[in-house]
């Protein structure tokens, strides 16, 4: 899946040949021995076993993978190449142990002697012998990532080698990039902080969180020193400063579950812990900071190794635990997902996000049963959380059972006053519900709530535009909320099917061909839009062309709903005129809105996004996203 070809230029290419799929559960990272019992695979040469590796990693089957290395290793541990690609796959699915036992011959190899050596510090850092870790980090002709993460490991060495001033002045030596500054005010601080220095610490995280546009370069790196500011007040009695430093936070990220956590902690008085507690802990900070901001697109897969090595050093930091389990998500590995999920410690403050996420990832792993039960029970731990009714409204109005989601969205509406711009999906998603039960008058009462709370959302406006197209009312108007939703979402194949559709309704059938022609070219394996290209085609007299679209409707993956398949079948056998029904209800033809917990989680992404050109990105990786449909 995330097959890379091998580079000597820098250690964000070699990292990226680590990422051949996704992370391992805590089982995957038994040794090899107990390993082999759990997935009796064999392979009958040693070509069979490479082979059989590598196209487990194309799979993103990196637990088969790493039993077939272990199988090659045995046949033939001579091989530099086959002891690379080993060590790669291991340190990728978190087999850290087995791939120090090959870094260690491999440290001076001219392809992979970087990651080597990397792997190796890490492991002298966890063992607390720092000297011998600032000597395998001294790595020959950095790039400028390489160049700041190595700077910052080494920095941590020498505190932990107790020379402080050293330590310091290598943080603030390490000026090649601008973007450098945010990750340095953050990393000096906790390095201050560690070493008794609280002063100074106060002073470098406040020159960061004061200066909110530096946020651009790493935001996680800005909320991190936001909070841990606040943990250094609150800790010398100053409630008030703590506060505040935790607000500039929150104006970057209003739900930022560690911010609203901390700040409830802070108001009742409670004892505040320091950010990192040990030089380990802030080693896996600089790693993981710098693994959030590269975290889309192709540098992902820079991120997944880096978070792996931030977990040797941490291994029950709940935000290493989040991103590993974000990337397993991304790769639709639900199980590995929970399971990261699930080792995140009960006292912290990503215990709540976890937990509801846990139940989206039982039904997107197709454990149905478990994902409701989980989130009914997620709703009583958290009987006033907003975001615990929306996902669990997610599965049930996915399971087709809208009138508990009307139910759930009811109580999230309740708990949400006073309503403001940001509630608008809660609308959106209870008028969905009422749409599929066929209360029409409260479905289109609440699409009109969600559009005065939000009027540019294009879901909204598409939903409730072709609703009113297809009941044949406020056609002007209607048609006008879907154009907007077009011009909104350009690239949107199922938005541009509902323009077409209405087009079709309306009997302009030219128009609509247009247009479904269009949605079919973006969004080709949907069923429902072939079907739909199908029957324009039909109108305007281009039958044979009609019939291959019904066929593609029919035969492609995924299948139409069994309703849908018994009228494509009655069409090819006699054409439109042999059905009634013209195409399905407005409700069956929308695309859905995956929930609200998951369109915050986009807004903030969105927020997120860096403009700033200079910032670390590894072969210029895209943006990512993570929508799906239900």
């Amino acid at each position: 899946m995330f097959l890379r070809r091998l580079s000597t230029l820098s250690t964000a290419s070699v990292i990226a040949l680590a990422l051949l799929a996704p992370p391992a559960t805590a089982q995957e990272e038994q040794s090899a021995t107990d390993r082999a019992g759990i997935i009796p695979l064999a392979a009958q040469s040693l070509s069979g076993a490479y082979l059989a590796a590598k196209q487990a990693q194309q799979e993103g089957e990196l637990e088969e993978a790493t039993i077939f290395f272990d199988q090659a290793l045995r046949l033939d541990r001579q091989s530099e190449l086959l002891r690379q690609d080993a060590m790669l796959a291991y340190l990728a699915g978190g087999r850290f142990d087995d791939a120090i036992d090959l870094a260690t011959d491999l440290r001076d190899s001219p392809t992979s002697g970087k990651i080597a050596r990397i792997a190796l510090g890490i492991d002298a850092l966890r063992k607390g012998q720092f000297d011998r870790a600032i000597a395998e980090f001294d790595i020959v002709d950095p790039s400028d990532l390489d160049l700041l993460l190595l700077g910052q490991l080494t920095a941590w060495a020498e505190i932990g080698a107790g020379r402080v001033d050293e330590a310091l002045l290598r943080i603030d030596d390490l000026e090649e990039a601008p973007w450098y500054e945010t990750f340095n005010f953050y990393q000096k601080g906790l390095m201050a902080e560690v070493a008794g220095r609280d002063r100074v610490a106060r002073s470098t995280y406040s020159q960061l969180v004061d200066q909110p546009a530096l946020a651009r370069s790493s935001p996680d790196a800005y909320l991190s020193a936001s909070e841990s500011l606040a943990r250094i007040e609150a800790r010398a009695g100053n409630k008030e400063a703590a506060l505040s430093a935790l607000e500039k936070g929150l104006d970057l990220a209003p739900s930022y579950d560690p911010l609203r956590g901390l700040e409830d902690r802070i108001e009742r008085e409670e004892t505040i812990e320091p950010s990192v507690a040990n030089v380990q802990e802030g080693s896996a900070e600089a790693l993981r900071t710098l693994g959030q901001t590269i975290n889309r697109g192709d540098g992902q897969d820079v991120a997944l190794l880096y978070f792996q090595l931030a977990r040797v050093l941490a291994p029950r930091n709940a935000g290493i635990l989040t991103a590993l389990a974000g990337i397993a998500e991304a790769g639709e590995q639900f199980d590995r997902a929970i399971a990261y999920y699930q080792q995140i410690p009960e006292s912290s403050a990503y215990r709540r996000t976890a937990d509801l996420q846990i139940g989206l990832d039982y039904w997107y792993a197709e454990r149905k049963s478990e994902a409701i039960d989980h989130l009914r029970r997620a709703t009583e731990t958290y009987p006033e959380d907003i975001q615990a009714y929306t996902a669990l409204a997610d599965v049930l109005a996915a399971d087709k059972k809208y009138e508990e989601v009307t139910a759930a969205l009811d109580t999230a509406i309740e708990f949400a006053q006073p309503i403001t711009d940001r509630d608008w999906n809660l609308f959106y998603q209870r008028g969905i519900s009422f749409e599929r039960r066929g209360i029409w008058e409260k479905a289109e009462a609440d699409f009109k709530q969600a559009l005065d709370l939000s009027p540019d959302q294009p879901q909204v406006l598409n939903y409730l535009g072709y609703s009113w197209v297809d009941q044949n009312v406020h056609l002007e108007e209607g048609l006008d909320m879907i154009r907007k939703a077009v011009e909104l979402r350009p690239n949107d194949g199922y938005i541009i099917d509902s323009l077409g559709w209405a087009y079709y309704r309306l009997g302009r059938y030219d128009e609509a061909v247009e247009e479904l022609e269009r949605a079919v070219l973006l969004t080709p394996t949907d069923p429902t839009i072939n079907d739909h290209l199908g029957d324009a085609y039909w109108h305007v007299g281009r039958e044979r062309e009609a019939r291959y679209q019904w066929e593609r409707a029919l035969n492609g993956d995924p299948k139409p709903e069994p309703d849908a398949i018994e009228r494509i079948e009655a069409k090819l056998e006699g054409g439109l005129d042999a059905v009634n029904d013209e195409g399905g209800t407005s409700g069956e033809d929308q695309p859905q809105q995956t929930g609200a917990i998951e369109a915050d989680t986009e807004a903030e992404k969105a927020a997120f996004e860096t403009t700033d050109d200079s910032a670390p990105t590894p072969a210029q990786p895209a943006s990512s996203s993570s929508e799906r449909t239900n």
